[in-house]
């Protein structure tokens, strides 16, 4: 009987493992070069591996996206700290707990609708308050935020839109 009690516990596990890893199954919607994350709005470079750039390199590659009207739109940005926190809270209730390679954000993005997710440290568009040399950066590997001096690089993954 006890042994019954532990099958169905670990069935029922499992189920719920497989539910959370596909819950992003609806939400993310993918063309060629773009992904729609249908809860926030935001759509984001469906290939997250544009190169390392500093922070103003950052912003200027961006720049050119929009100058070239990178899949048809011009109004590229980098993320705010809290939109691509989105992806990593999406993540960590996946069960993606960062630091494990076999548990890395980045691993969980690249099974679904992006590719080249890189388990490195992105920027975003928010200077640090206390130190205007740095700028928020967010790790896909670790799934944590840290500030970065602006003049070392990290990987770019432009996003539009928004509610």
């Amino acid at each position: 009987m006890k042994l019954v009690k532990l099958i169905t516990a670990a069935m029922l596990l499992l189920v719920t493992c497989a539910a959370l890893v596909n819950a992003g199954e609806g939400r993310f919607v993918s063309s060629r070069k773009t992904v729609e994350d249908k809860r926030t709005g935001l759509v984001w470079v469906r290939d997250a591996n544009l190169g390392t750039f500093d922070w103003i390199g950052a912003t200027e590659f961006v720049s050119e996206l929009n100058k070239n009207e990178f899949a048809g739109f011009s109004d590229w940005r980098l993320p705010k700290k809290d939109e691509l926190g989105t992806l990593v809270t999406y993540a960590v209730r996946a069960g993606y707990t960062g630091g494990d390679r076999d548990l890395a954000p980045y691993q969980l993005f690249n099974r679904q609708e992006y590719k080249e997710v890189r388990p490195f440290w992105y920027w975003t568009s928010e200077q640090c308050e206390n130190n205007k040399s740095s700028a928020w950066v967010i790790s896909m590997y670790y799934g944590t935020e840290r500030g970065e001096i602006k003049d070392h690089t990290a990987g770019v993954w432009p996003v539009r839109g928004g509610k």
